[in-house]
């Protein structure tokens, strides 16, 4: 099914605040918003990257299919973060976990932006930059970590990135226990029994199924850290 186009910007649990990437606002201005059901593909992996994608509302997840027909998930994205930026084709299939809206901007019309204003290559190298780190703390996180220590630091940085610190403890998970599970390599038994040993810690509360509270912020970067 594809995409419907919209001029409507549709409010969402998981966006971030407006500060968190005005670096990328003027994908906005060049390009359209478009609307993905739960469970709608947004782009196939190995498919010509024409377009780069920013995502308004919602969350989307990544992944790449194994040669046994199953997938892995690699990541997901929240509200503010982009994708297809860099690249001939896309490395990972797309595809919405809940319902989003996005910016599609065609590839020909990000290189005219780059043209007319040099200082965004400049943000496009950081941006590829800061992925690369995520891909190397992902194998970190998978490779050297326990349960604990991987959901740990699976909480801390949803909340960065969904703008939640000391002052602003409550936050919103945008992805399932399962797909917590899928991130970071365990079972979906083993997510659900660290969440709860996170709480009987007095680390987190959970208020909901959803909404998480960062009850000791510290103490739980310290543990995502891996050196509590």
């Amino acid at each position: 099914m594809a995409l419907s186009q919209s001029a409507v910007r549709a409010p969402s649990s998981f966006s971030p605040p407006a500060e968190r990437a005005p670096e990328l606002d003027w994908l906005v201005g060049i390009g359209i918003a478009v609307q993905a059901t739960p469970g709608q593909t947004i782009v196939l992996e190995d498919e010509p990257c024409t377009h780069c994608y920013r995502v308004l509302t919602g969350a989307v997840r990544l992944y790449k299919s194994t040669v046994d027909g199953r997938r892995q998930l690699i990541d997901f994205l929240i509200a503010g973060e982009c994708f297809g930026l860099i690249g001939t084709r896309y490395t990972y299939s797309v595809e919405a976990i809940t319902g989003a809206t996005l910016v599609r901007a065609s590839r020909a019309a990000l290189a005219a932006a780059v043209r007319e204003q040099p200082a965004i290559a400049e943000r496009l190298i950081e941006r590829a930059a800061a992925e690369l780190a995520r891909a190397h703390e992902q194998m970190l996180l998978l490779g050297r970590k326990n349960a604990q220590e991987r959901v740990a630091a699976l909480l801390v940085d949803l909340a960065s990135r969904l703008g939640a610190d000391a002052l602003r403890p409550t936050f919103r998970l945008p992805i399932s226990r399962q797909e917590m599970a899928d991130q970071l390599g365990l079972t979906v038994e083993t997510v659900s029994r660290t969440m709860t040993r996170l709480r009987q810690d007095g680390l987190i509360a959970l208020p909901t199924s959803h909404d998480v509270v960062m009850r000791r912020p510290t103490e739980l970067a310290t543990l995502a850290e891996g050196a509590a």
